[in-house]
C-alpha cells in the first residue's frame, strides 16, 4: 500500500516505496525508491494521534480511523519507545529498533499511520498539546539518563517475568499485553477496561525500566 505511511516510517523517517508498470504477466514491473524523510519526534507524534487521530489495520485487516482502544494500542508502544529512548543504553536501544523493523514482530508500528494525503501537521499537533497542557512558550527540561543501573526496577522485572512467563514478558517488551494482562487477570488486576489500561502502563513501566 504505496500511499500507507506507518508510524514506523514517520518516527524513523522512512517512506514506503510505489510501484508501477505491472506488465501482462505480472511479473515486470517499476519501482520508485522514496528519499527517506527528516524522522519526527516521539512527543510529536504522540500528540498527533492523541489530538489529530490516526488510521490503522484493525484485526481482521480493515482500514480505517482508529477508535479510542486502538489508539491505546499504539499509544502503549510509542510510551514503551519513549522510555527505552531516554533510559535505555545504546545496544539495548539498537537491538529494539532492529527488531521493530520486523513487521511480523511488531505490528502496530506498521498497521497503523496515515494515508499521504492525511499525514498531519505534527509540529502543529505539540503545540496544540502544549496549550492544552498549560506548557504555551514554556520550554521543557530534559530527561537525564541515569548513570547507572535501578536495581530494583531490574528485580521488580524478574519477578514479573517469573509470574506471567518468559514469552509473556517478551510480548510487553515488543508491546503486545494480551498475554501478560490474561494471566493476571486471576489476581484481579486486568478484569475491566480501567484496569487493563492501567496494567498496560504499570507493564510497559517495568519492563522499560528494567532495561536500564
Amino acid at each position: 500500500m504505496s500511499n500507507f505511511v506507518s508510524v514506523h516510517d514517520v518516527v524513523f523517517g522512512n517512506r514506503p516505496s510505489e510501484f508501477s508498470e505491472i506488465d501482462e504477466s505480472g511479473r515486470h514491473f517499476k519501482v520508485e525508491v522514496k528519499p527517506d524523510v527528516t524522522p519526527v519526534d516521539i512527543r510529536l507524534v504522540a500528540s498527533a494521534v492523541e489530538l489529530d487521530g490516526i488510521f490503522c489495520f484493525d484485526d481482521y485487516g480493515r482500514f480505517g480511523i482508529a477508535n479510542n482502544e486502538q489508539k491505546d494500542k499504539i499509544l502503549d508502544v510509542l510510551r514503551m519507545y519513549s522510555r527505552l529512548s531516554a533510559f535505555s543504553h545504546t545496544e539495548e536501544l539498537d537491538r529494539y529498533e532492529t527488531e521493530i523493523s520486523d513487521q511480523t514482530k511488531f505490528s502496530e508500528w506498521h498497521m497503523f499511520g496515515w494515508l499521504i494525503g492525511d499525514i498531519p501537521d505534527f509540529e502543529a499537533c505539540y503545540q496544540q498539546w502544549k496549550i492544552k497542557n498549560g506548557m504555551e512558550g514554556k520550554q521543557a527540561p530534559s530527561l537525564q539518563k541515569p548513570s547507572t543501573q535501578n536495581h530494583v526496577w531490574q528485580l521488580m522485572g524478574k519477578l514479573l517475568e517469573v509470574v506471567i512467563g518468559e514469552n509473556p514478558y517478551k510480548a510487553v517488551l515488543r508491546g503486545d499485553y494480551k498475554l501478560a494482562i490474561g494471566i493476571l487477570k486471576k489476581y484481579d488486576l486486568g478484569s475491566d477496561e480501567n484496569k487493563k489500561r492501567t496494567l498496560r502502563i504499570n507493564l510497559a513501566e517495568i519492563v522499560g525500566k528494567a532495561q536500564l
